[in-house]
């Protein structure tokens, strides 16, 4: 989907050289897993968000909740590129994981919502979200490990 696809562009441009060269250097956890890691998350996320998306768009009606998880499908997906930007664009720790605990809740109330209203795109986040939490555990150790 094109919204889709621009974005991950756009969120993909912010993080410009801070991969190889500002986060490469930084203190991470033992924990943290490889880079290839994120890679193959950060796919999947932009396909689950592309189903999750023509899902709400292809079955949008005079629903409230249907309105709402479009609405919130889009905050999520802008939100991944506002972190990006966070995280890589303003080389900030700090900022990255503050920026994780409102998408966090973003994405957590989408699906509460996705699932009164779309049991599958419901069923198809909920990995996405087991990853939110390790991605704030992550994000903030590697904020103070960083100091």
């Amino acid at each position: 989907m094109a919204v889709v696809s621009t974005l991950a562009v756009l969120g993909n441009a912010f993080v410009g050289n801070a991969l190889t060269v500002w986060y490469a250097e930084l203190n991470k956890p033992w924990y943290l897993v490889p880079l290839w890691f994120f890679i193959v998350v950060g796919v999947l996320y932009y396909i689950m968000g592309t189903v999750i998306l023509y899902r709400q768009m292809d079955k949008i009606d005079e629903s409230y909740l249907r309105k709402a998880a479009l609405v919130l499908t889009l905050i999520m997906l802008v939100g991944n590129e506002v972190w990006n930007y966070l995280f890589f664009g303003l080389q900030s720790t700090f900022l990255g994981f503050i920026g994780l605990i409102p998408f966090t809740l973003v994405v957590g109330l989408l699906a509460y919502t996705l699932k009164k209203i779309d049991v599958f795109s419901f069923s198809i986040l909920l990995p996405y979200i087991l990853w939110l939490l390790y991605d704030l555990i992550w994000a903030f150790s590697l904020y103070m490990q960083n100091l």
